[in-house]
C-alpha cells in the first residue's frame, strides 16, 4: 500500500521548495507515458530525515504515524498523499488524515482526480489534468470521462474551502488550444492556481521549446490572470527524493 515513507523538498508545483513528509502509496488506474513511480519498489520508511536510508514498516495507522512523527523536522510544511494514486486506499488515508490534523499536521493530496466521490477535507490539494498526449490511444470517451472528473474533483474541493490548485505536464507536441479550454474550464470554478510543468525528459519523451511554454502562460493569463505558474521538477535537479 505505501510503498515509501520519506521527508525531503516539494519539486514541483504551488508549494515548490517546502519540506514535506511523503506518504508515496502504489497503484494507479491510469497509465501516462511519462510515469516512473509504477517502477518503484517497497522501501518503508525512512530512518531519518534526508538520509535515504530506510527500514520496513508495518503498513497500519500506528506504526505510520510513528513513522512521520520520527521524521518530522521544526521547519516541516506538511505531510503529502502522494503515489500512484493514494485515493485507491482513501479509507486508510481519510483516517490517517483525520489523526495527522488533530495533531496539528497540515495535509496535502497529491492526486489525479478521477475520484471525485472519495474526497475528504484536506488543507492542501494538487490535482494533475491529464493531456490525451499523456496516454497511448486513449479512447475519446474514457478520456472526456477522465478530464470531467478531474474538473469534478477541483470544483468539490474548492467549495470545501481546501487551498485546491491544478498542475499539468507539458510535452513538446503539447496543443496550446487545449491548455487554453482547460484554463478557462477552471475560471469558470474560481480562483484557482494553474501550474504548468514541463516534461523531464524520460522514456525518449522531449520537453517542450521555451517559446511554447512562454505562449501558453501567455493564453492561460487570459482566463486566470495571474494565477499561472511555471515549475519545474526540481527534485530531479537536486538529485533527491
Amino acid at each position: 500500500m505505501i510503498k515509501e515513507i520519506f521527508n525531503s523538498i516539494m519539486g514541483e508545483g504551488k508549494y515548490i521548495g517546502r519540506r514535506f513528509i511523503f506518504l508515496r502509496f502504489d497503484k494507479c488506474p491510469l497509465n501516462c507515458i511519462y510515469c516512473d513511480e509504477s517502477k518503484k519498489e517497497y522501501k518503508g520508511c525512512e530512518i531519518s530525515p534526508g538520509s535515504e536510508k530506510f527500514k520496513k514498516i508495518d503498513n497500519n495507522i500506528k506504526e505510520v504515524i510513528r513513522c512521520i512523527e520520527n521524521l518530522t523536522t521544526p521547519d516541516l510544511f506538511a505531510v503529502s498523499f502522494t503515489g500512484g494514486e493514494p485515493l485507491v486506499y482513501y479509507e486508510f488515508c481519510r483516517e490517517l488524515n483525520s489523526i495527522l490534523k488533530n495533531k496539528g499536521y497540515r495535509t496535502f493530496l497529491e492526486s489525479n482526480g478521477i475520484y471525485p466521490e472519495k474526497l475528504f477535507k484536506v488543507d492542501i490539494a494538487s490535482i494533475d489534468i491529464k493531456l490525451k498526449e499523456h496516454f497511448i490511444n486513449i479512447d475519446d470517451n474514457l478520456y472526456k470521462m477522465i478530464y470531467n472528473n478531474e474538473l469534478k474533483t477541483i470544483e468539490k474541493l474548492y467549495k470545501m474551502g481546501v487551498d485546491v490548485y491544478a498542475k499539468i505536464v507539458i510535452l513538446k507536441n503539447t496543443d496550446i488550444n487545449n491548455i487554453k479550454k482547460i484554463a478557462q474550464d477552471l475560471s469558470e470554478i474560481g480562483e484557482i492556481l494553474l501550474c504548468l510543468q514541463p516534461l523531464t525528459p524520460i522514456n525518449n519523451l522531449q520537453p517542450p521549446s521555451k517559446e511554447l511554454l512562454f505562449k501558453i502562460m501567455e493564453e492561460c493569463g487570459k482566463y486566470l490572470g495571474d494565477n499561472v505558474m511555471l515549475t519545474i521538477q526540481m527534485h530531479k535537479y537536486l538529485g533527491v527524493l
